[in-house]
C-alpha cells in the first residue's frame, strides 16, 4: 500500500542518524512494529479491580494474618458519614 505521510523532519532525520543504511520504509515499518508490540504488552498487563484486589490478597496472604480489607475500609467509609 503506498502510503503518504507528513512526518516532523526532526525526528526523521535523528531517526536516520542513529542507522544511515535502513530505508525510511523499513524504518516506519519498525517504528509501526514496535507501536503494535507496546500496545498489545500494555494491554497485557492491563487486569480489573477485582483481579488486582484479588492478586494484593494472595500476595500479602491478608487471609492468613486475619486482615479483611472490606471491613477495614468498611469502617473507615461509615466514619466519613457519622
Amino acid at each position: 500500500m503506498v502510503t503518504s505521510l507528513n512526518v516532523d523532519t526532526a525526528l526523521l532525520q535523528e531517526a536516520l542518524e542513529l542507522d544511515r543504511e535502513v530505508p525510511i520504509q523499513t524504518l516506519v515499518e519498525i517504528a509501526l512494529r514496535e507501536y503494535i508490540q507496546h500496545r498489545k504488552q500494555m494491554k497485557k498487563s492491563e487486569i480489573s479491580f477485582g483481579e488486582s484486589l484479588s492478586a494484593f490478597r494472595q500476595k500479602y496472604q491478608l487471609d492468613e494474618l486475619g486482615l479483611n480489607p472490606d471491613e477495614i475500609w468498611g469502617e473507615v467509609r461509615d466514619r466519613i458519614f457519622e
